[in-house]
């Protein structure tokens, strides 16, 4: 279950070609090194960081959901809008069009942004609880991540109900990571408005990605057909 949603994304106007990145650079997950001093962060603008509380564009490895342990995190500070959408399988020469993606809607005075993750169930029991004590755990209690995750609260078992498809629920704040995924973000907050792509290089499950990354101008929105 998700509680954040956001709009449809709009229509596929800049393409891009020989795109001149930055980087490579190799974020790591703070599940497998939470005493270590390494790079946990990056902002698309200023580079790399080390802090794992400060505000950033672009987070690796603060969640592992059951089996899948690479996940990418826009940032949850307060007034932060940002998504990011997986492209697919791409290069940095290959021609690809860039699309327009909606910011998160702004909350209204006193709303905060809820985000959540389910994966009860996910080792294939039939709605099998997550296990105590660890809200939206899996029946082994895999769910870790260095982020505040509401509890998912649990239905009455019931002798009709469905079984569980096994699948995590996880909120679109997180995007799987994909070794030679590109991938769009429109960072939106108080201060910023911008676009960057993003491609992992590298992938070593659970442990670190390798990424490159650019500035891009913002897609344009094409006129409606018909009109003037």
């Amino acid at each position: 279950m998700a509680v954040i949603r956001f709009a449809g994304l709009g229509l596929l106007l800049v393409a891009s070609t020989a795109i001149a990145q930055s980087g490579p650079i190799t974020l790591y997950s703070p599940n497998k090194y939470p005493n270590e001093k390494l790079n946990f962060c990056l902002n698309f603008k200023t580079g790399i960081d080390r802090s794992i509380t400060d505000p950033c564009d672009l987070r690796y490895g603060f969640l592992y959901a059951g089996d899948d342990w690479d996940w990418f995190q826009s940032s949850l500070e307060k007034n932060s809008r940002s998504v990011i959408k997986d492209l697919g399988e791409l290069s940095w020469s290959s021609q690809f069009k860039v699309p327009v993606v909606d910011p998160l809607p702004k909350l209204l005075p006193g709303q905060e942004r809820n985000v959540t993750v389910d994966v009860s169930g996910a080792d294939g029991a039939d709605g099998a609880p997550g296990a105590p004590g660890a809200p939206g755990a899996d029946a082994d209690g895999v769910v870790r991540q260095r982020v505040p995750v509401q509890p998912v609260a649990q239905p009455s078992p019931s002798p009709a109900r469905k079984k569980n498809d096994g699948k995590p629920k996880i909120d679109p704040v997180f995007v799987k990571a994909v070794v030679g995924h590109m991938y769009v973000a429109h960072v939106v907050d108080e201060q910023n408005d911008f676009y960057a792509l993003f491609r992992v290089d590298a992938l070593e499950r659970g442990d670190y990605c390798v990424i490159s990354w650019k500035v891009i101008n913002p897609p344009r929105v094409a006129a409606k057909l018909g009109s003037r």
